[in-house]
């Protein structure tokens, strides 16, 4: 076969005889050009011709391992070929077919020979089968004939115990005489179960209706009704037993339902707990009295509670829809229900919803469905979290308008000797209230009203957010003399208004409690409210809010402290420098611009509690006072030599004393901050030395620019030329020779710090105006004011006929002196008690949390 094969293939194959290898048809292209690449291999050049007696020996040896192999192949082939080979391999195959064969043959003789073995074996097991239930059979109808007949002879009598017994056995002994009910003798007995089951059915009501009636001249044997119980669960079937129950029910809850309907006054919210003490006395009695007479499977007891449950939620329910109730009329009848349900799942040692499950009356009409009687009042929860609203109203109320009392009126009414408060009273005292909402609401409900509730507090939270970036805000946007317009002071006359700095750095203080305080109650109201509301709870926005008014806190100091430093800088402009003679030490106007600085900065160090914020005004504080420093000083152009000289002293004692604004600070800081207030001052230092520098020679002057400040800008060097107050007709050959320098010098860049600077600056504009939101704008500021608008006009933060525009939460505090020492680094409250403490204390030092 394999040889048939081969000569196929080779016959569908077309070859072509040459001289040389055979070459298949298909190839012999690809065959000529491996030919072409050998012979260039070989004989790439014509020197290679003289080895072609070499090349033409290699190749006779490659043609002969060629031929070896190819005589190697033909032998492998015609010994898998052997036609001997391929008879001996098919006998072998019909061989074990064979074998095959004669197994299954002698597997059927071997199964026949099983089945003739134990078809005797079969019909014995069988028969004992047959034999063991005719047995069966026979046992139980005997029994059940004896049964039956103890159970005829019980019917005339009121033995409901043996009664009970004998029926049990005769209703388990006919089940498996089911299949015989075709014969007339077990059809008959069948018959005769059936009427005897009727005639204790009849029998049973009869003796339960007596101790329904409740006859006092037919007095009922208690025990004989616990007989009855148990016969009536022999009967079996729900409509017999559940029949039994439901009167029982409706008998204990029938005075009930006259008493306390719901359109008396019995039946109103407030007599809530009356209603709880009557079933109270019901149960005690069903508990003395008629717990026992009924088997445990009844569960008498927990359907008597369900029952009486769910005429009272569907009482409550209807009360509170026809008027909305007091606030604490819901609170009390709520806080009764809650103590019944606990008191009752104690009993039962589940939860109470367990209990009400599967009521036997249930209106609801499904018996899996679980509820309470307290879950009524969540849908009339409003009125408890709209109280909740008016209360914190109620209580900021007291700081807005114009006779409304400060909030650190209580606080500064202490001894001089104790510290100021470093945050407003009235910030603990909201969250506080807060807690002290969160802890009653806690108990009635963690449901929709929680998440309410949570709502409500956010609303505050942004009304009091709202008030403080007011009034951080009041001089925001405005030059100097919008700034003296709202505040009244005078700072032209060089006046630091320390007291507004004070009230910025509570405000601050104040805001980063809020924000810190609002994520604890944030994590306290998740971990409390239902797991389907989690999602819904969220302070993230205010907590925003807080952050801006922080940042306006900042931004208002900052603006104090341009002001405080004016007439320094009035001071720089008036101060001739062209005509200065020789340098004289400080000039006298430092003197009132670093001690501006300090108090202001010891202001700031002794009252913002958070670190991280001294540092930031710092930081912003060297930008405001150095880009002010530098308009003064163009501004006050031409310089000349000395007082370039005299200005660069003064700069060293002002980077001095901004080197020292957030002291005290962390050392790993101060390498950072000092590179920030060095490169601050530096730029303004570099322009001074290049100012310095002699103009004779004037190439030495270009070469000490470029040197200095390493840019190419004509305008640049206009601009120092003009601070320098060269002489115009000196100023041309300058800038010759600076553009024939600047021209083959590539290493020098475009611009430079100089690039920025305005030579005639705006005399109304502020630098730290520039930092302070712009209240319309649709940043924060304006979301603020939207929010806050209906809120008296007076605000939280009303000046009140302030001079000074203090707010009334803060006015007290005027009054204090600025030595107090500040209280330790904030921690938070682990409880409310703490809290409590920390409210009622004057030094409010922990901004911790509930």
């Amino acid at each position: 076969m394999a040889s048939a094969s081969a000569s196929t293939s080779r016959a569908a194959t077309p070859l072509v005889r040459t001289s040389g290898p055979i070459l298949v048809v298909g190839q012999e292209d690809r065959t000529t050009e491996n030919v072409m690449a050998r012979l260039s291999k070989d004989f790439p050049d014509a020197e290679s011709l003289s080895r072609h007696q070499q090349i033409h020996a290699r190749l006779q040896l490659e043609i002969m391992d060629v031929r070896e192999e190819v005589a190697r192949l033909k032998g492998e082939l015609k010994t898998d070929q052997d036609p001997g080979k391929m008879s001996k391999i098919q006998t072998q195959i019909s061989q074990l077919m064979l074998q095959i064969n004669v197994i299954r043959e002698k597997a059927a003789e071997a199964e026949a020979i099983v089945k003739t073995i134990t078809t005797d074996i079969q019909r014995l097991d069988t028969a004992k089968t047959n034999l063991t239930s005719a047995i069966q059979m026979l046992e139980r109808w005997g029994m059940l004939r004896n049964a039956h007949a103890q159970l005829k002879d019980l019917l005339p009598t009121k033995r409901y115990k043996d009664m009970s017994q004998a029926l049990s056995a005769v209703t388990h002994l006919l089940t498996p005489l089911k299949p015989l009910s075709g014969i007339p003798a077990v059809a008959e007995i069948f018959k005769a179960a059936e009427a005897d089951r009727k005639s204790i059915q009849e029998k049973v009501a009869v003796d339960m209706d007596a101790f329904f009636k409740q006859d006092p001249n037919k007095p009922v044997d208690r025990r004989t009704i616990a007989e009855v119980c148990h016969v009536i669960d022999v009967l079996g079937g729900d409509f017999s037993r559940n029949h039994i129950i439901e009167r029982y029910l409706q008998l204990q809850l029938a005075e009930y339902r006259r008493i306390f309907k719901s359109t008396d006054e019995a039946g109103q919210l407030d007599n809530v707990p009356r209603r709880y003490a009557w079933f109270r006395r019901i149960l005690k009695h069903h508990d003395e009295e008629d717990a026992s007479l009924f088997p445990p499977s009844w569960e008498m007891t927990r359907l008597l509670v369900s029952n009486f449950s769910e005429y009272t939620r569907s009482d409550l329910a209807n009360v509170l829809a026809k008027s909305t109730p007091a606030v604490n009329v819901l609170l009390d009848a709520l806080q009764a229900t809650l103590d019944f349900e606990a008191g009752l799942s104690r009993r039962f040692e589940m939860p109470f919803e367990e209990v009400t499950a599967g009521g036997l009356t249930s209106r609801s009409g499904n018996g899996s469905v679980k509820w309470t009687i307290s879950s009524i009042f969540d849908n009339y929860f409003n009125v408890y979290v709209d109280a909740q609203d008016r209360a914190i109203s109620d209580m900021l109320s007291k700081y807005r308008g114009p006779r409304s009392r400060s909030s650190m009126e209580g606080a500064m009414q202490t001894e001089s000797d104790n510290p100021v408060p470093i945050i407003l009273p009235s910030s603990t005292e909201l969250f506080y209230f807060y807690g002290q909402t969160l802890e009653q609401c806690e108990k009635y409900t963690k449901g929709e009203p929680m998440r309410k509730l949570s709502k409500v507090f956010a609303k505050w939270l942004k009304v009091y957010s709202g008030e403080s970036y007011r009034y951080s805000t009041k001089a925001g946007g405005l030059g100097l003399t919008g700034q003296l317009r709202e505040t009244g002071r005078r700072s032209f006359e060089g006046r630091e208004n320390l007291q507004e700095v004070r009230n910025a750095c509570m405000i601050l203080n104040t805001a980063e409690y809020c924000q810190n305080t609002s994520l604890q109650l944030e994590e306290r109201l998740k971990d409390k409210i239902a797991e389907e509301f989690k999602e819904d709870i969220s302070f993230q926005n205010e907590r925003e809010t807080f952050s801006t008014v922080i940042s306006s806190c900042i931004n208002m100091i900052l603006r104090e402290l341009e002001s405080s430093c004016e007439p320094a800088f009035a001071a720089i402009l008036k101060t001739p420098w062209m005509h200065l003679e020789n340098v004289s030490g400080r000039s006298a106007y430092i003197v009132d611009l670093v001690g501006s600085i300090k108090q202001i900065a010891e202001v700031v160090r002794t009252r913002v509690e958070g670190k991280k914020y001294i540092r930031n005004f710092a930081d912003k504080a060297v930008g405001v006072v150095i880009t002010r420093f530098t308009q003064s000083v163009i501004k006050s152009r031409p310089l000349k030599k000395i007082g370039a000289e005299q200005i660069l002293l003064d700069v060293q004692a002002v980077k001095a004393c901004l080197l020292d604004l957030p002291e005290p600070h962390p050392e790993n800081s101060t390498n950072v901050y000092t590179k920030y207030v060095t490169k601050n001052t530096g730029q303004l230092e570099t322009m001074l030395k290049v100012i310095l520098a002699p103009d004779d020679p004037p190439e030495g002057f270009v070469q000490n620019y470029c040197l200095l400040i390493g840019d190419r800008s004509f305008s640049n060097f206009q601009k120092i030329l003009d601070l320098k107050g060269t002489p115009r007709t000196d100023q041309q050959k300058l800038l010759d020779i600076f553009l024939s320098v600047t021209s083959t010098n590539s290493e020098l860049s475009d611009t430079s710090f100089l690039t920025h600077i305005d030579m005639d600056p705006s005399p109304s504009s502020q630098v730290s105006g520039t930092m302070t939101n712009n209240p319309s704008s649709s940043g924060p500021g304006s979301e603020i004011n939207r929010i806050t608008s209906p809120i008296s006009s007076n605000g939280l933060f009303s000046q009140h006929g302030s001079s000074t525009g203090l707010p009334s939460l803060l006015r007290s505090a005027s009054a204090s002196a600025e030595g107090h020492e500040r209280s330790e680094t904030p921690k938070a409250f682990g409880d409310f008690r703490r809290l409590v403490n920390f409210a009622r204390r004057e030094t409010l030092g922990p901004l911790g949390g509930i």
